[in-house]
């Protein structure tokens, strides 16, 4: 039977490391959470694209009030 060092142990295990991350993130088939959080100027930039894109979609008729508390909107 083999004696393992721990130095050992941690060298084999750093060098395999980047492999098998690769491997783990290659084979996520949900969406990456985000790490960090958003910085306030890229909240309001997304905020405002957001604002942007259903003031647009109400003019063009994309968005129908069925009731009032359901709305169809249509997405392309």
């Amino acid at each position: 039977m083999r004696e393992w060092k721990a130095i050992e142990i941690e060298k084999q295990i750093a060098s395999q490391m980047p492999e098998i991350n690769r491997r783990i993130i290659r084979s996520r088939s949900e969406r990456v959470t985000r790490r960090r959080p958003r910085d306030p100027e890229e909240q309001e930039i997304l905020d405002r694209l957001c604002i942007y894109k259903w003031q647009r979609s109400v003019a063009d008729g994309k968005v129908k009030i069925l009731s009032k508390r359901e709305w169809y909107y249509e997405f392309d």
